[in-house]
């Protein structure tokens, strides 16, 4: 193995010293010219985040500056603390023991915490159903199957805005208008993630599946012991993807949700800006409070994002 190795690593080296002087310029070319494109497009939220830093007349100046004359650390800690009147407080009264008493009396928190916990509950409710739905689709025999398959992969071309006063007129009647329900209800197992994990299921070998069944394992065992872990590329994927979408969903959380305190931050933005038309320095802080977290995720997980799109595709078609 040793051998090998050297060998492998003398050839790399010969390889690279065979090169003619013209690769490495061309390399050096494409990445400046791919530098400077991503810069041009990474410049408007450049500005937005250098923005939170400046006073309210450097941000409305023009042409502007990339950079504060003076860095205003404060505009973070001032938007953070925002306090808006709400009826009945802004946490309700059983959640009170479990928030430090620092946030008890802050919106923006609030707002934080509504899109989290949202976002993390509606990924796990659409995970499980998503990869349930898709094994059963790559792997059971029932009549119908390809009909609903068919007919499920066809609601993707169905526009969501037909749906919104439908979907409002019948959940205003169940009295779930300011609540989470019609937020969650409707999206349990989207057409996206049952397609994505169909695709993904078909292209695990069966021979793993049968020595399960071998072993005594049932049906669902064999799912949730074999063929889930097996999916962790497109978990991961459709997981990003629909964390994504309810991060930065707006229209759902502006038609449902009423109370301040129950809007998701998207919403609470908006709220926020209509009180506040001028401060924009607290309005760019806030905008960021939205988009840093989504980019964090993104960055982390970008690997399997990338592998579980490599793996998924039409594979087993």
């Amino acid at each position: 193995m040793a051998t090998r190795a050297e060998q492998r690593a003398v050839a790399a080296e010969q390889e690279r010293m065979g090169r003619p002087a013209t690769y490495y310029l061309d390399r050096v070319i494409r990445y400046t010219l791919l530098t400077i494109a991503g810069l041009i497009f990474m410049m408007p939220f450049i500005l937005s985040f250098l923005g939170t830093f400046k006073s309210q007349a450097e941000i409305t100046a023009f042409p502007p500056r990339i950079f504060p004359s003076e860095w205003r650390w404060e505009n973070w800690v001032n938007t953070w603390n925002v306090q808006i009147p709400t009826r009945g407080g802004v946490y309700p009264a059983w959640l009170l023991p479990v928030i430090p008493a620092g946030l008890q009396d802050k919106i923006f928190p609030r707002w934080l915490f509504n899109s989290l916990w949202l976002a993390l509950v509606k990924d796990a409710i659409q995970l499980f159903c998503s990869a349930l739905a898709g094994y059963a689709f790559a792997r059971l025999t029932f009549p119908g199957k390809n009909f609903f398959f068919a007919f499920m992969i066809a609601t993707m071309a169905i526009p969501a805005w037909i749906t919104l006063i439908p979907g409002f007129v019948f959940y205003a009647r169940l009295g779930w208008v300011d609540t989470y329900w019609p937020l969650i209800i409707p999206q349990i197992a989207p057409a996206f993630g049952i397609f994505l994990m169909t695709q993904f299921m078909k292209s695990i070998p069966r021979e793993l599946e049968e020595a399960a069944y071998i072993d005594g394992a049932s049906r669902f065992k064999t799912f949730w012991s074999v063929a889930l872990p097996l999916t962790r590329p497109a978990l991961i994927t459709l997981a990003i993807i629909q964390f994504q979408g309810v991060w930065n969903d707006f229209i759902g959380p502006l038609l449902y949700l009423r109370s301040p305190q129950r809007m998701t931050l998207t919403v609470g933005l908006q709220f926020f800006q209509s009180q506040r038309r001028t401060d924009w320095a607290a309005i760019l802080v806030g905008a960021m409070f939205n988009a840093i977290p989504i980019m964090i995720i993104f960055f982390i997980f970008n690997r399997y994002y990338i592998e579980g799109a490599s793996y998924s595709g039409l594979a087993g078609t």
